[in-house]
């Protein structure tokens, strides 16, 4: 009798060490998987939000016609039986050139800037101040070559109500007229509709000017969001210029490099210059990134982001079987007191849920205190951080997107 009662006894308890066991298992697998958790949410504010940002700006409208566009880089040169000023690029020779390109077949216009200039991809972004009545703002800075084709080439398109992109192209240089895009006149006047009025560039000595037209938001580069762009005609006097190639609509750039490259480069050859290389004009954004070392913050952050993405699938994968392989035991006991299968699912889910929704609270403000340190003050009291990743100078609120601001991003 004894006996039997020492055998219930251990069949009773049995159950109860190996659910305790299970237990104090189980609490030190979530306690391991709750830390995993707050490391996964800090170490993914910090690679993923990089990645966002910079695919963001990339999918950003450029506001022209850049996939008809193709960037020519000339070489200046003087043939011995010939004096030339190689420092100069009179009409005749500027037209020479222009009228052999449209002799390639798909080429549809061509223009010629000075590499001095603030051309759109290039390096020399400047800004200037602008004033109207009490409203000063900063904008960018873009020069122009007039009766150039400027706008036509890039496909630039005016507002309703401002002239057509010839007249805008014809804009004398000492005519003090200015091309303002959108978000400029909006910034500057509170309105798009301004073709006539007037303010002024403040140099040192001011400068009255009218607004000749209003033209479509356009971007400078790949990484940026500035378009608060004022445009001002300037003479090209030199012949260390570069060429913007317009396609005709429907045709690959790509393709057309491959069969009619030779031969745009074979017109390119003037008596004073001849085209060294050609591209498309994206990959010389691309290029011109390269060299300021922004591509390769670019490629870094997506490739730290694929790789992370991976080894996160990974842990996830590995962390669930394991929790599942020590929860099998315990469900199997709970199971043989009379546990329902729902039960145990709604049990182990809420729990999940809890933990998770926790975890990532703790990791959320682990990488905000981080993120507040590189918080930094705009002079219009606007605030952005620059702990993560490149920003780029805004001047005007109407340039700043959702990643140049703290709070909202």
């Amino acid at each position: 009798m004894n006996s039997e009662n020492k055998t219930s006894s251990q069949m009773v308890s049995a159950p109860s060490l190996t659910g305790r066991a299970g237990g104090e298992s189980g609490l030190g697998g979530e306690a391991l998987l709750f830390l995993e958790l707050i490391i996964i949410t800090v170490v993914s504010w910090f690679v993923f939000d990089p990645a966002i940002v910079n695919l963001y700006y990339r999918h950003l409208p450029l506001g022209y016609d850049a996939d008809r566009l193709l960037y020519a880089k000339v070489a200046v040169h003087a043939m011995t039986d010939v004096a030339i000023d190689p420092y100069e690029a009179t009409e005749e020779r500027k037209a020479q050139l222009i009228r052999q390109l449209k002799t390639v077949e798909g080429v549809e216009n061509a223009y010629l800037y000075d590499l001095r200039y603030s051309s759109i991809g290039s390096a020399n972004h400047s800004y200037v101040d602008v004033s109207h009545e009490q409203d000063t703002v900063s904008l960018g800075q873009l020069k122009f070559v007039p009766d150039a084709h400027f706008f036509e080439t890039y496909g630039i398109h005016p507002l309703a109500g401002s002239p057509s992109e010839e007249e805008l192209s014809h804009i004398a240089p000492l005519s003090r007229q200015a091309v303002l895009t959108r978000s400029a006149a909006t910034s500057l006047f509170g309105t798009a509709d301004v073709a006539g009025r007037h303010f002024q560039i403040l140099y040192d000595e001011p400068c009255d000017m009218t607004v000749a037209g209003v033209v479509e938001d356009i971007r400078m580069g790949l990484s940026g969001s500035a378009r608060s762009l004022i445009m001002l005609p300037e003479k090209l006097e030199s012949t260390q210029v570069n060429i913007i190639i317009r396609l005709k609509d429907g045709l690959d750039l790509r393709r057309f490099i491959e069969e009619h490259g030779r031969e745009l480069i074979a017109q390119g050859q003037t008596d004073f210059c001849r085209i060294s290389s050609l591209t498309t004009f994206r990959d010389h954004l691309i290029g011109f990134e390269l060299d300021a070392g922004r591509q390769q913050e670019v490629s870094r952050s997506l490739a730290m982001a694929l790789f992370f993405l991976l080894n996160l699938v990974l842990a996830v994968v590995g962390t669930v079987w394991l929790q599942a392989k020590r929860r099998t035991e315990e469900c199997g006991v709970r199971r043989a007191f009379g546990a329902t299968r729902l039960r145990l699912l709604l049990e182990f889910l809420g729990r999940g849920a809890v933990m998770t929704t926790v975890a990532v609270l703790i990791g959320c403000i682990i990488y905000l205190n981080y993120a507040y340190s590189g918080l930094q003050s705009d002079t219009d009291g606007s605030q952005f951080f620059d702990t993560m990743y490149t920003i780029f100078y805004v001047c005007t609120p109407s340039d700043r997107t959702w990643v140049d601001g703290f709070w909202t991003h």
